[in-house]
């Protein structure tokens, strides 16, 4: 008996002490499903997307006469998304 409880207080250790390093989160949306694992990959996606979105809104609204993108409202657009 002192055996089955040894075996069960030592599987209920193990299982408790490795339960944060499978916590991930799930998430379901337009973009498909994701797993985030909690490493930080998304945040960067993210920044370097918010990037590249400025980057562009700013190249459009400094060319806008060679684009020929009158009235598209890339400037306002840029001022308000990217400061």
């Amino acid at each position: 008996m002192g055996k089955l409880m040894f075996a069960a207080a030592t599987t209920v250790v193990l299982l408790v002490s490795g339960a944060p390093s499978f916590a991930q989160g799930i998430r379901i949306g337009p973009g498909g499903v994701e797993i985030d694992d909690g490493r930080g990959y998304r945040e960067e996606r993210d920044e370097r997307r918010y990037r590249r979105m400025c980057r562009d809104l700013r190249d459009r609204c400094e060319n806008r006469d060679v684009y020929g993108e009158e009235g598209q409202g890339n400037c306002r657009r840029y001022r308000r998304m990217c400061g």
